[in-house]
């Protein structure tokens, strides 16, 4: 019973987590340049980013269940630690723009925001790859 409700809430986690999948096409230079749409895209990486420590307590209960190779273990690690840290730089960014005032270089800055929005979005193509194919490795 314990491990059909701990499967249902990393599901649950990984429909969260397609906040990352939708990211790239959220930053066209209209949508940054709208405060609002910064503090959207702020809350919902932040409330993303907790979703991701629930992947991977309901992911260690999961991998505990079962026998994995130690590479895959090492690959999704590496891969979750990569979608947390781009995804948390994201943040960083978005709140760093958010709170300074107008006169902040925008181009540059939205070079920078694309660069992790986009890293992160490959490293949730690696994690979903990881875990469709997890015996391949």
């Amino acid at each position: 019973m314990l491990l059909k409700i701990m499967l249902f809430f990393h599901v649950l986690g990984a429909i969260g987590m397609g906040f990352y999948l939708v990211l790239p096409f959220l930053l066209q230079k209209r949508f940054l340049q709208s405060r609002s749409v910064l503090q959207v895209l702020y809350r919902l990486n932040f409330l993303t980013q907790w979703i991701l420590v629930v992947q991977l307590l309901t992911g260690g209960y999961l991998y505990s269940q079962a026998v994995y190779s130690t590479l895959w273990i090492s690959l999704v690690v590496a891969a979750y630690f990569g979608v947390g840290a781009f995804g948390g730089l994201f943040g960083y960014y978005i709140r760093h723009f958010l709170k300074s005032p107008d006169r902040f270089e925008v181009k540059s800055w939205m070079q920078t925001v694309r660069f992790h929005a986009l890293f992160t979005t490959a490293f949730i193509f690696l994690v979903i790859l990881l875990m469709m194919f997890p015996a391949g490795i």
